[in-house]
């Protein structure tokens, strides 16, 4: 299977990546959704948490990432912070929308990272991404309806989630560039489960096996689709792959139907539509922008070595 995967064009391989894990991640939000009418979402969340640290046990024993040796625990902990806000938010909005609602408002994420990367990075963004976010983030009021009265708790819990996931990402940027992916991964495991472990126990209630079932599907599931994602990103170029993440939205509606028979309302398909156009052109500007400070450094010659400064601490 692999040897076959392997002699597929590389975007073909990356969207095939994509597309199962985006699967995967729907699967993952199913047993979130059915594991909470037994427990809360912080305690889905811990439980997330802790099999994830013993799955990674083993690479910690055998010397294989050795996180007490990170340079940058500071980073770690606030990356974790924003990760677990942003995965108990998302737990919460999956338990209390229809899944294809809250995978649809999740969308916004793109929409968030660029007032983020504005207002937060000091990056400068451009008019045309500026216009094609405050598109997006009309759409996203075309999803919820705050003037119908339709506005829900869930849906204002998926947007946060959004914004939480949009400075989750930037924080491991900034993480990245001295940090392994392992690393970053391990850190988070230990710190969200240090983290989630008061609140869980504050609201701690015994599932049954068919709980823990869910459990230990909901921490593979969510493993197993994050190396799939890795794994796509790797292969193909993200401006080609990048549309099928959106495969997510059709298999939402689809074990949405099938397990709880609800299917969206048509607002929420528009709003969708508008918010996923408005993302796939956010990242088709930073891909030619990209490419123009490529082309702009190629051509560009060198600098003349600048005088030695007082360095800095390390972003």
């Amino acid at each position: 299977m692999r040897d076959w995967l392997r002699r597929l064009p590389p975007n073909v391989q990356g969207a095939l990546w994509l597309v199962s894990g985006g699967f995967i991640f729907t699967s993952t939000g199913v047993m979130i959704r059915l594991l909470s009418e037994q427990v809360e979402s912080v305690q889905t969340a811990f439980f997330r948490a802790i099999l994830s640290v013993v799955m990674l046990l083993p690479l910690m024993m055998t010397g294989k990432v050795k996180p007490w040796l990170s340079q940058r625990i500071a980073g770690h902990f606030w990356r974790t912070f924003m990760g677990t806000t942003s995965m108990v938010l998302g737990f919460y909005a999956i338990s209390m929308l229809p899944l294809a609602d809250a995978t649809a408002i999740a969308f916004s994420q793109p929409l968030f990272s660029v007032v983020v990367a504005a207002v937060i990075a000091k990056e400068k963004v451009r008019w045309r991404r500026w216009t094609a976010t405050v598109v997006g983030f009309a759409g996203v009021l075309v999803m919820v309806r705050p003037g119908e009265g339709s506005l829900q708790l869930g849906a204002l819990v998926a947007l946060a989630n959004a914004a939480c996931v949009a400075i989750s990402i930037l924080l491991v940027k900034r993480l990245s560039d001295s940090e392994s992916p392992l690393m970053i991964l391990t850190q988070f495991a230990i710190f969200s489960t240090l983290l989630l472990a008061p609140p869980a126990i504050w609201v701690w209630r015994w599932p049954d096996l068919w709980g823990w079932v869910l459990a230990i599907g909901i921490a593979s599931t969510a493993t197993v689709g994050q190396y799939f994602w890795v794994q796509a990103f790797k292969s193909g170029e993200m401006s080609a792959i990048a549309p099928f993440e959106y495969m997510r939205l059709p298999f939402a509606v689809f074990m949405g139907w099938l397990m709880w028979n609800e299917m969206p309302v048509v607002w929420t398909y528009v709003g969708a539509a508008i918010v996923i156009a408005s993302a796939l052109y956010i990242a088709h500007r930073e891909h030619v922008v990209a490419r123009e400070r490529r082309r702009a450094a190629a051509v560009s010659p060198p600098e003349k070595p600048p005088e030695k400064l007082p360095s800095g601490p390390a972003p």
